[in-house]
């Protein structure tokens, strides 16, 4: 059907794509208003309750932006003090911000001398922004807008979270653009030197950009009916580009094969569609349902990539097995005109013709040099599959090695560069002024009536026992502040200082670590939320968040897991027919992501080979949804090459029943390919790796490290050495699922592709249900039945089994160079000693 409207429609299929782009592309420039920013907390985790509690009925609450005053002469002076007094009074005025505090008098509150830098040169205004996320962040970006200023005289910039999360947003929309422009003309050289012609190294780009295009468009829609992250794009772009040429290569080195062999356009399509058409569809599933199993997270940030994912592999496939086609019809043998390196390899020979067949456009016929050496070095790992494959696994473990002292954290400025505003600012506030203003953690007693005696004195007594543990610095609330075990202070004099506008309270904890996300801090609320509370509470801000998520993620890994193997058994199952093969996949791919993961681990936390993978501030610790988007991702690029290459095995397999050879032949013909793609991949992957966002940074050079573990060590050495270890056992599955795969089996090239089965190779004797063939000639077997339109003679024919039409594929001129007369099927084929066989 994708066929017939590629071959019939191809005029229109290419119009219509073409303005899809154009019609699309205004529309997606506004994508960014769409997406939501932040969503790395679970709403139904108590410390986002909390932070939620704070914003809707606390005036008070603790402030999450700061605006740092900074003047070389020193923030006292003239010009800077009248600055801070009239930013104050404005920042004070604006709507959606509470609980302002400053250095200097202007707002509703007292100057707090506190909120001065130790060096005398920079000051603070700190307040809170209320309203959701993306409230907030609208907000502040109009705030930044008025009032930032970073030239000469006195620098006003703008810190905290949200201020991180502006910034990091910002970055990632320059890193998207700077990533593009780097990573399209690479690709365009990498297929370029796989397809040696300008015009068959252009259609994947171009099958990349409506895949883009497209996919953008998708997630802005998406983004109006659910929650999706504006970090979704970058990965969008990257994966929707990588994905578009993956499958566009794997269906055009196809394309290529079968009119080498001698079939015309429209057949050679019909038969690239049957057969790595169909293998591209299931990869894309694959694909899909890997990423799908972010939906098993509370976490919208890691949700969103799952949308994603669907919304990518959809466009990517319609993209290469509809619009590919099209463009493959229209160009006919004009693909294979200018052919590169033919030219340059003449430059070289000084004019010498290099030996092999050649088809009229110059691609070389038959095996290249490249897929002779995987055949060789498949056929020696296989020799010696004990000693190969114990070496490759002693390299992943070796590499997954660091997993042992892994250390997670939450996004905060560390993953913005040293030099970003934000960053700057909560650098200054950690290390310059005496109150750390991010080491609060807000304790919340909803419906509790603070102005009540009894409930007055209960929150005093648990106030007060909370003072004396073990990292507390101080507690301050309504009935005063304590200092261990001991109230200290006095009853605030505002009315409504740590008390709800609709009753409740809250309490102030100051802890005495200056880091808000360091061990003493986590064990800090560890012990707060083990303190017997007389009220129901909710505790809030960093390192609450950070053990909740923490939580959030490990309870769901199991069943993200689960979907994933599942999906990956069920489908590799009813592909190969084998139990041992998906099993086999499984592992091999959980192993080259441990490595994966334990190399990150030895680059980004323990800061080695920055020189080399690019300058990022090393924190001592991972971002830790990273690593779990960065695994279901490369899962799914890991199981679309043993998809490609296990189609390949077994038609060789079943036409020979040689286990060895048919590994060794599957490999020597994907093993190039999958390199050209691997490399192309690679290259996108620098669209993430080129970031200044450290945790961005991460998931494309660990993509980048899992594709290339997995082309050299996996399917080079791995895959052959199991295979030859397990020999027919490969194929082996129980008999009530052989059954089952007889039955809903999903073969590439469908029923012909089991024909096939039978036949015994050019010149042997047939099997069963096979066909005679001298020896010399390429045989296909034609099922013919009568169409709806077809005109009819006399009564209705019977019903019983169709004809079957065997042709031969001839040489396409003769001995003289003549043409030979052909005889057109309705599909395109040249059919020469046809016999029609009556079934």
């Amino acid at each position: 059907m994708v066929a017939d409207a590629a071959v019939v429609y191809r005029g229109r299929v290419l119009a219509a794509a073409c303005l899809l782009v154009v019609v699309l592309l205004p529309w997606n420039a506004g994508i960014y208003d769409q997406l939501a920013t932040g969503g790395f907390y679970a709403p139904g985790d108590p410390s986002t309750r909390a932070e939620r509690l704070l914003d809707e009925e606390f005036p008070d609450a603790p402030p999450d932006v700061a605006i740092m005053l900074t003047s070389a002469p020193g923030i006292d002076g003239p010009i800077a003090a009248r600055l801070g007094r009239e930013l104050t009074g404005r920042i004070a005025a604006e709507p959606g911000v509470t609980s302002v505090l400053s250095y200097w008098p202007g707002g509703p509150n007292e100057a707090s001398p506190l909120l001065r830098a130790k060096d005398g040169r920079s000051a603070l205004i700190v307040f809170r922004l209320t309203g959701s996320e993306d409230r907030i962040q609208h907000r502040l970006n109009a705030l930044h807008d008025r009032y930032a200023h970073d030239g000469p005289g006195v620098q006003v910039r703008f810190g905290g979270a949200p201020a991180v999360m502006r910034d990091v947003t910002e970055r990632s929309r320059v890193d998207l653009a700077h990533g593009e422009q780097i990573s399209a003309p690479l690709v365009f050289l990498v297929l370029l030197y796989a397809f040696g012609t300008v015009l068959a190294a252009l259609l994947p780009v171009l099958v990349g950009v409506v895949s883009v295009v497209s996919s953008l468009a998708l997630l802005r829609l998406a983004a109006t009916l659910t929650d999706v992250s504006v970090f979704s794009v970058n990965l969008t772009t990257a994966l929707g580009f990588g994905l578009a040429v993956d499958y566009s290569l794997f269906i055009l080195r196809r394309f290529r094969d079968e009119r080498d062999r001698g079939l015309l356009p429209a057949a050679a399509l019909r038969r690239t569609l049957e057969t790595a058409g169909r293998t591209v569809f299931f990869s894309g599933v694959t694909v899909a349902l890997s990423l799908t199993a972010a939906l098993v997270f509370p976490i919208y940030y890691l949700r969103s990539f799952a949308f994603a994912g669907i919304i990518v592999v959809v466009a990517s496939e319609v993209a290469a097995l509809l619009v590919l086609p099209a463009a493959l019809m229209v160009l006919g043998d004009r693909i294979e005109r200018g052919n590169v390196r033919l030219a340059l390899s003449r430059l070289r020979r000084s004019g010498s013709r290099p030996s092999g067949r050649r088809r009229s456009g110059g691609h070389r016929v038959g095996a290249s040099a490249a897929g002779r050496g995987w055949s060789a070095l498949a056929r020696r790992v296989m020799r010696h599959p004990v000693f190969f494959g114990g070496v490759a696994i002693f390299v992943l473990v070796l590499c997954a090695a660091p997993l042992r002292h892994l250390d997670l954290a939450l996004a905060d400025d560390t993953v913005l560069p040293a030099t970003a505003e934000a960053h700057v600012v909560n650098d200054a506030m950690r290390e310059d002024f005496v109150v750390c203003l991010s080491c609060q953690i807000p304790i919340v007693v909803p419906g509790v009536d603070a102005r009540d005696p009894g409930s007055a004195e209960k929150l005093t007594d648990y106030a007060t026992r909370l003072s004396a543990l073990p990292g507390v610095a101080r507690i301050d609330t309504v009935t005063g502040s304590f200092l261990r075990g001991e109230r200290v202070g006095v009853v605030p004099k505002t009315a409504m200082r740590y008390v709800g506008t609709h009753r409740g309270a809250w309490l102030s904890v100051w802890q005495t670590d200056r880091s808000p996300l360091s061990e003493s801090a986590k064990d800090l609320v560890r012990r707060l939320r083990a303190a017997p509370a007389p009220f129901g509470v909710l505790i809030g801000g960093l390192a609450p968040h950070f053990l909740d998520t923490s939580h959030s993620i490990k309870r769901s890994l199991p069943p993200a897991f689960a979907v994933v193997m599942t999906a990956t058994f069920i489908l590799l199952f009813l592909f190969t027919g084998s139990v041992l093969l998906p099993l086999k996949a499984m592992f091999l791919n959980t192993l080259n992501l441990a490595a994966t993961v334990g190399l990150l681990a030895f680059v980004f936390q323990d800061g080695h080979l920055t020189g080399l993978v690019g300058d990022f501030q090393v924190s001592g610790t991972l971002e830790m949804t990273s690593p779990v988007l960065m695994f279901f991702i490369a899962f799914g690029l890991s199981m679309d090459y043993e998809i490609f290459l296990l189609a390949r095995i077994r038609e060789e397999y079943l036409r020979t029943g040689d286990n060895r050879d048919s590994v060794a032949r599957g490999l020597g013909t994907t093993g190039p390919l999958i390199t050209s793609v691997a490399l192309a991949l690679i290259v996108v992957m620098v669209a993430l790796s080129a970031s200044d966002i450290s945790m961005i940074k991460l998931v494309g050079i660990g993509l980048t490290v899992s594709i290339v573990l997995d082309v050299t060590l996996v399917r080079a050495i791995l895959v052959p050495a199991f295979m030859a270890l397990a020999g027919d056992y490969n194929w082996w599955a129980p008999e009530p699922l052989r059954r089952l795969h007889a039955r809903f089996s999903l073969r590439e090239g469908g029923d012909e592709a089991a024909s096939h089965a039978g036949d015994p190779g050019p010149g042997g004797p047939p099997d069963p249900g096979g066909h005679s063939d001298p020896g010399n000639r390429m045989t296909t077997k034609i099922i013919y039945r009568r169409g709806r339109g077809e005109p009819t003679r006399g009564a209705r024919p019977p019903v019983g089994p169709a004809p079957t039409w065997h042709y031969y594929l001839r040489p396409r001129r003769r001995a003289d160079g003549g043409p030979l007369p052909a005889m057109m099927g309705i599909r395109g084929f040249a059919l020469d000693d046809i016999r029609v066989e009556s079934a």
